[in-house]
């Protein structure tokens, strides 16, 4: 505004005297200056651009960003009129009264009526985890009970060829009803969703002063507790996978019908409605300790909420002499002795019917050494067999013990004296300063990005600060001075030329579209009388990088006015326009538009422009009948009643989204599909190094030079943070997918149709490597301490130190896998075909290397040992992993295709003509 006023009085001599009067008390409207309008548009456009960059760049700034651009609308529009900086200085006073009016009285209410902090928001999603615990835990114990009924007897129908169904295999669908897996994958999906809410407010949490017991470490430790909680049941979700996929195969009998010679056939039949039973048998015998295990476990979450406050305790209903060798219950002090003494029973019950169905089953003996022998179907039909049981013995012991992990955390609060009385908390100068650069940096591997991300419009992950980046193939590394120096001015153009600074730019240019009407001579009057600003504002806000996205926004923001309409209609008019019917019904408007707001608040946009809209109709008439017409228009808007105001105000927003709308297309155009596509490639890429990082985990592990990993400097911490970091990423990646997956139905088809359910395979795989990648990491922890309480005592130490040096040794290499991953993605990527002869590596067969090296280290008579436990965890979750990376590279054949160089002779003939007689003779 100062440009524009001193570009007005060197173009103009100002009358003396009065002028109109201007927007707000203490200023005047000045005549038309083509000089002042003419700056004022320059700067307009600048900032628009600015907002809408730093925007993309940073989306936790998506709110601020709609402050900013209602703030740089009104200034850059009305400052065309001020002749004086005192002028222009009123406005901004009376702006920044009103903004910081409202910020204060919203402050104000949130601290003085119902206060409700971060630390009450995360002990809400904290109990509401717990709770989705127990009821994945029932959940669990019903998919147990069920487990008997599959995979005894395949599904043979359809094409009858496995790989034609494999080609179409999708993770979501199952071939037979079955409703406690589905049940149990739906608790786990809670489950994970609940979490994620957690992990997001708890850094919010962690920087409050407060008052309170629980102090930011405390939150911090009881949500990593939870966390391991969760990662153990997916051991058991990798059974319902692993089930699903046996059944798809055949069952357990395509081993035999399959392979088996015909001979054979009369003896494979009568033996197996045997076998089948013995399979119910063993799952069977195994559902009474799961059942009493299980409730242990859900006692032992409702002890940690009583000890650590986070729920009320239960009156004892009991008295000492009747308590007296009673099991205890939760809240009381010897609990975790009792989950424990859980805990060991179990370990004793599995004991019996595994060794008793190994001797029936035979498997008494580990694979010969030579190679040349002939298979045994039945064996390998009952070690897999045996992997699915120990794979769920495992995933529950891990379960119990990290639930005993959170009850030991919870009696120490108690122990520690840290429940005993409330003290005050404030934050350390680690979490200021991380809170400081927080404020700057992108936040794109926190797990709460992907929320505000969204509100934005598009979640846009950086992988090149997560992984290793390539070489600079026009330029070497800086030597001199002067190119050190000089290296910096390469990101100018970098930032100009990026793809936030594009949209940023397509931002200003539809914004400028509707804005340019006021600084023309004969329409600049027009835009200010018919609150032309409201549609500038709404292409600056309802933009964003993807049209999917952007075309849903517009959408809303278009039905959200046209309800709020409505809603002032009905708070005007059911009253008889009496004023204070009138502010009791905006209330209650305001409290309806709020509940969506709280409750889906990664989606804010209807009940936002809702409020905005009832506030700007019904708020301008209640001025107007406050202050009259004539000082109403003294601003230099038009008087409207409300029954005009209200459609105006919808033909304004309609003129907005329209205008939005046509340049999310023009004059170019970035979709929901094509990012879906590149997401997907960086997500794969992903992959590849977390798979590198859970490798030399696993080696580290097994070789016992992790080191502490409370040390920051040691090696395994240093994996742990990294590993961490991708891990995030690709959480953010997948959940943004899913968003693409929802905004493509919103983007017009020209041409052929989306392959959808391509992409949806794609992810299913993708999620499935993650998943198994998570499972090998977990149990890899069992290769550093093996649990204490083994049941074969009398077996020597030196078998556990035997089989994690074999584990380091056989371990599989990664540059297959991570090569498989990187190809895949940069075809993904570029949406260029795949290498010709590019093959999945083959599955591990943990066993058989292992055997090679010392064929008595997996005998059966260690089957109840914890390192045999996690031996069978970890061969389930590299078959599947070699399952889905095969999936993996078959979906990508189908979508990007694969190079075939071959000469096609068809048209040759067409060619000879074309050749000289030398090289046709050749």
């Amino acid at each position: 505004m100062w440009c524009a006023v001193r570009a007005r009085e060197n173009t103009t001599h100002i009358p003396k005297g009065p002028g109109a009067n201007g927007p707000v008390p203490g200023t005047r409207v000045s005549p038309y200056n083509a000089a002042a309008s003419a700056n004022m548009a320059i700067w307009f456009f600048f900032w628009v651009w600015v907002a809408n960059t730093f925007r993309a760049y940073r989306p936790q700034y998506f709110l601020p960003s709609i402050i900013f651009s209602i703030f740089i609308n009104v200034t850059g529009t009305y400052g065309t009129q001020f002749a004086t900086m005192d002028e222009a200085e009123a406005l901004i006073v009376r702006l920044f009264e009103a903004f910081f009016a409202g910020f204060g009285i919203s402050a104000a209410v949130s601290l003085f009526v119902i206060p409700f902090n971060s630390r009450d928001i995360i002990k809400t999603r904290i109990l509401e985890d717990i709770h989705a615990l127990k009821a994945l835990l029932e959940a669990q114990s019903r998919f147990i009970v069920s487990l008997p009924t599959r995979t005894s007897r395949g599904i043979k129908h359809g094409s009858g060829s496995p790989d034609a169904e494999d080609a179409q295999y999708d993770r979501n669908e199952r071939r037979t009803p079955w409703p406690e897996a589905d049940e149990f994958e739906k608790a786990i999906t809670k489950v994970a969703d609940v979490q994620l809410t957690v992990q997001s407010e708890l850094r919010y949490a962690a920087r409050e002063v407060a008052w309170g017991k629980l102090g930011a470490e405390d939150f911090e430790s009881v949500c990593g507790l939870l966390k391991n909680i969760l990662f153990s049941v997916f051991g058991v979700e990798s059974v319902v996978q692993a089930t699903d996929r046996v059944e798809r195969s055949g069952g357990w009998e395509s081993y035999r019908s399959k392979k088996a010679d015909a001979s054979a056939e009369p003896r494979s039949s009568f033996l197996e409605g045997n076998e089948a039973e013995q399979w119910r048998s063993i799952i069977t015998q195994l559902q009474g300790p799961v059942q009493k295990l299980t409730q242990a476990m859900i006692d032992g979450l409702d002890h940690s909420l009583y000890n650590l406050e986070l729920a009320k305790r239960p009156a004892s209903t009991r008295s000492d002499v009747e308590s007296k060798g009673l099991p205890s219950s939760p809240g009381e002090n010897d609990f975790a002795t009792h989950l424990e003494a859980i805990i060991q029973d179990f370990l004793y019950q599995r004991e019996g019917p595994l060794k008793e169905w190994c001797a029936s089953n035979g498997i008494n003996n580990s694979p010969p050494k030579d190679s040349t022998t002939p298979i045994d179907l039945s064996s390998q039909r009952h070690q897999s067999q045996l992997c699915l049981v120990l794979n769920l013995e495992y995933s529950l012991l891990a379960t119990s013990r990290s639930i005993l992990d959170l009850v030991k955390f919870a009696n120490s609060k108690i122990e520690d004296g840290s429940m005993t009385k409330n003290r005050l908390i404030l934050p350390g100068w680690k979490r200021t300063t991380e809170f400081f650069w927080a404020a700057l940096s992108r936040e794109d591997n926190n797990l709460d990005y992907e929320a505000y991300s969204t509100r934005s419009g598009t979640v846009t992950v950086r992988v090149r600060d997560a992984v290793q980046t390539g070489k600079d193939a026009e330029h070497l590394p800086p030597a001199s001075v002067w190119e050190k120096l000089t290296d910096h001015l390469r990101g100018i153009p970098h930032f100009f030329g990026s793809p936030e600074s594009a949209f940023g730019f397509r931002v200003a240019v539809g914004t400028m579209v509707i804005a340019i009407v006021c600084y023309l001579r004969n329409s600049q009057q027009f835009y200010i009388e018919q609150r032309m600003i409201w549609a500038s504002i709404m292409v600056a806000v309802s933009m964003t990088q993807t049209a999917g996205s952007g075309i849903y926004g517009q959408f809303l923001r278009f039905a959200g006015t046209a309800v709020a309409m409505v809603a002032s209609y009905i708070d005007w008019y059911i009253v008889n326009q009496h004023t204070a019917g009138i502010i009791v019904f905006v209330g209650i408007t305001m409290f309806l538009y709020h509940y969506p707001l709280v409750k889906s608040a990664n989606n804010p946009v209807v009940p936002m422009i809702g409020m905005v809209t009832v506030i700007l109709i019904v708020g301008y008439e209640l001025q107007v009948k406050q202050v009259g017409i004539p000082i109403s228009v003294s601003n230099g808007q038009a008087y409207h009643p409300l029954y005009e105001i209200a459609p105006y105000r919808l033909a304004t927003v309609a003129g907005g989204v329209g205008i939005a709308f046509l340049f999310t297309y023009f004059p170019s155009v970035i979709t929901s599909r094509s990012s879906l596509r590149t997401d997907l490639g960086s997500s794969i890429y992903l992959l590849g190094h977390y798979y590198t990082s859970m490798y030399k985990t696993v080696s580290l592990r097994a070789q016992g030079t992790e080191g502490d990993p409370h040390d920051h400097r040691s090696p395994g911490r240093k994996l742990e943070k990294a590993r961490s970091r991708v891990f995030a990423k690709e959480l953010i990646l997948l959940q943004g997918m899913k968003h693409h997956r929802t905004f493509i139905s919103w983007e017009p088809t020209f041409g052929g149709k989306f392959p959808q359910e391509t992409y949806d395979r794609l992810i299913g795989h993708t999620q499935n490597i993650l998943q198994a990648m998570t499972v090998i990491t977990l149990v890899s922890q069992s290769f550093q301490a093996f649990p204490p309480d083994s049941l074969s005592k009398a077996a020597p130490d030196s078998w556990l130190e035997g089989f994690k040096q074999l584990i380091a040794s056989s371990w599989l290499a990664s540059q297959e896998v991570t090569t498989l991953l990187s190809v895949i993605s940069d075809a993904i990527s570029a949406g260029k075909p795949l290498p010709p002869y590019f093959n999945a590596p083959q599955p591990v067969d943990l066993r058989q290397i292992i055997s090679d090296l010392d064929a008595n280290i997996l005998s059966v008579k260690h089957v109840c040992e914890p390192g045999y436990s996690s031996f069978a965890v970890m061969q389930l979750a590299l078959t599947m992993l070699a399952d889905d990376l095969d999936g993996l590279l078959r979906e990508t054949k189908t979508l990007v295709g694969e190079v075939d160089f071959s000469l096609d002779i068809v048209g040759m003939e067409d060619l000879e003509g074309d050749l000289d007689p030398i090289s046709a003779s050749e």
